[in-house]
């Protein structure tokens, strides 16, 4: 065999390898979507670069220590800031809120910035 063959050959191996390995991780998800906790933030415009901070400060400690979280996002709109908070189930996105990260960490940092008290909704996944 030349070595032109045994080099495709060992790159189409390595390529193949890479590929598998990439699908397997994208379609192994860790944690599955089930709730979602919605939390609307009436903060101005001149406010919202230091709730983004908030926001920012506390994601990975959210995503680490909290039972049943699968994701936090930050929604901006020109009425108000929302907070997408997502869980396995309705029950741990309830639990959240009773939570030290959230009561005595979230809360606290948030507050000098709200204009008024947060709305908080928590919403089921239709899954068919």
């Amino acid at each position: 065999m030349n070595i032109k063959r045994k080099l495709s050959i060992g790159i189409l191996s390595v390529f193949a390898a890479i590929s598998l390995l990439t699908l397997t991780s994208m379609t192994i998800e860790k944690n599955e979507t089930n709730a979602y906790l919605e939390i609307t933030l009436d903060i101005k415009s001149e406010n919202r670069g230091n709730a983004a901070g908030v926001y920012l400060k506390y994601k990975e400690p959210f995503l680490k220590q909290i039972d049943g979280a699968t994701s936090k996002d930050l929604l901006i709109r020109t009425e108000d800031v929302q907070v997408l908070h997502g869980f396995e189930s309705e029950e741990q996105a309830k639990a959240y809120l009773t939570t030290k990260l959230f009561e005595n960490d979230v809360v606290r940092e948030l507050k000098p910035f709200l204009e008024s008290n947060p709305e908080i909704r928590i919403y089921s996944v239709f899954k068919k």
